[in-house]
């Protein structure tokens, strides 16, 4: 039997994606089961048995085949687990050392509270478009404003939306980043022409964001109670870490690597390699360095509030982000393995010829990517290959789709609550997409921006590149 006979039917394709979707959400909205590991056991479970041979689905598939899908899926997801357990021992290397209280000290004296939001918005913008790594700017100089946030006043939530919203920047943007250059391949387009042609609509998302969170942030101007009220925690963090240059070294040494082009894994090592030779050259002693980098690190600075800010990190605090991870990622696999998703885009597919449509059905088929298997290479590599061929058809640049599918699939990632970088950023900043998602003002703006330039025409070329040989 053939690939194509067993494809579910269109109706049972929608059925058995919306219905599974449908208990993660009744579970974590409704139910308020956090974290969702529950939920997403019982979408693997109904999605399963929904996928088996069944009168429905009279070519479906034997469960061997369905696990043999969804441990092809956790097979993409080794390299985000070694980051993840490697993040978790930074995190905590880092407030050992120093960096992180050094960068949260001078981020509460250097930057007034109602420029915070965009501040955090243009030092994880710079970082990520630097570094090429969105997981690297959130678990290290994410971690650090996020402190500098809370002691500010601001909401984690509306913290992390900014967070976010510059480490994505630099995720789709950065000619280093491992999804820009991918992209770029898949739709056979030179990389910086693809990153020149994501310009059309980032740039305009990115102005939206910053007026935005200036907005926001106009109305945290500091009152003499909340000022009084830092010099606390300014005074503890003095007292308790070191505040030299040499704790800066870490973060230094990791945009260096970046630009010199290595890989992620040894990059990261070395970030963390040199937290502990700093922390131990002030005296931390290597016992104490293992037990925090394995259960997280205990501030005993004296003040309660600056011990909770500080007190995070170590392997087994992303423990549960790993089970989620793999919970997510399971799920996606059964539904690519049965061909649910290939049937819904092969419907997608059916008369798109216009570039709104084509455009939109691009986006839309991204999004379909996310929610179903939770994963950003997926949302970009099968709507780039899908769509590609159309897009040609209709005398569409190549660049257009290239755009498209990181405009939604590089973008939209962490808006998706059981994605991979929703359950990261769970993990290391501890919340969770339903409620830093509204603050995400640049990967909210960029689809919208995506879809006006379809409409009107901006930035639409009509002459195809050519193909690479």
């Amino acid at each position: 039997m053939t690939s194509t006979q067993r494809k579910p039917s269109l109706l049972w394709a929608i059925l058995t994606f919306c219905l599974p979707i449908g208990i993660i959400l009744y579970g974590t909205v409704w139910m308020t089961i956090r974290p969702p590991v529950l939920p997403l056991l019982a979408a693997i479970a109904v999605a399963g048995c929904m996928c088996l041979k069944n009168p429905f689905f009279p070519n479906g598939y034997t469960w061997e085949e369905l696990q043999g899908g969804m441990f092809e899926a956790l097979g993409r997801i080794q390299i985000a687990i070694a980051i993840l357990l490697l993040v978790g021992m930074i995190i905590a290397a880092w407030l050992a050392s120093g960096t992180i209280p050094a960068i949260i000290y001078w981020g509460l004296k250097l930057i007034a509270p109602q420029h915070f939001l965009l501040s955090a918005l243009f030092l994880c913008s710079v970082s990520s478009l630097a570094t090429g790594t969105s997981f690297g700017t959130m678990g290290t100089l994410g971690v650090a404003l996020l402190g500098v946030g809370t002691a500010l006043g601001f909401s984690p939530a509306m913290t992390v939306g900014a967070i976010v919203s510059g480490a994505y920047l630099g995720d789709k943007m950065s000619p280093v980043s491992d999804s820009t250059n991918i992209t770029a391949s898949i739709c056979e387009v030179p990389l910086f022409q693809h990153i020149a042609s994501m310009m059309w609509t980032t740039v305009p998302a990115f102005v939206v964001a910053a007026v935005l969170y200036t907005l926001l942030g106009a109305g945290h101007a500091p009152t003499g109670a909340e000022q009084s009220n830092l010099l606390p925690l300014l005074e503890g963090i003095e007292k308790s870490f070191p505040l030299s240059p040499v704790v800066f070294l870490p973060p230094v040494l990791m945009i260096s690597l970046a630009l010199m082009r290595m890989p992620v894994l040894p990059t990261m090592l070395a970030c963390l390699v040199s937290a502990i030779g700093i922390a131990m050259f002030y005296g931390v002693p290597l016992e104490s360095l293992a037990k925090s980098m394995t259960t997280g690190y205990k501030a005993s600075t004296g003040l309660a509030g600056l011990d909770t800010l500080l007190s995070r990190g170590g392997l087994m605090s992303i423990m549960p982000t790993v089970l989620l991870l793999c919970s997510g990622v399971a799920f996606g696999g059964i539904l690519e393995r049965a061909k649910i998703l290939a049937v819904l885009l092969d419907a997608m597919l059916a008369g798109a010829h216009s570039a709104l449509r084509l455009v939109g059905s691009t986006l839309l088929a991204a999004y379909i990517i996310l929610l179903g298997t939770g994963s950003q290479m997926l949302a970009v590599i099968v709507p780039g290959r899908a769509f590609l061929q159309p897009f040609r058809k209709a005398g569409i640049n190549p660049l257009v789709l290239s755009r498209t599918c990181e405009d939604a699939g590089t973008i939209g990632c962490p808006l998706v609550p059981w994605s991979v970088h929703a359950f990261y950023i769970l993990g290391v900043l501890g919340v969770s997409a339903y409620e830093f998602a509204p603050y995400a003002f640049l990967n909210i703006s960029v689809p919208v921006f995506s879809l006006l330039c379809a409409a009107t025409g901006i930035g639409m070329w009509k002459k195809p590149v050519p193909k690479k040989k």
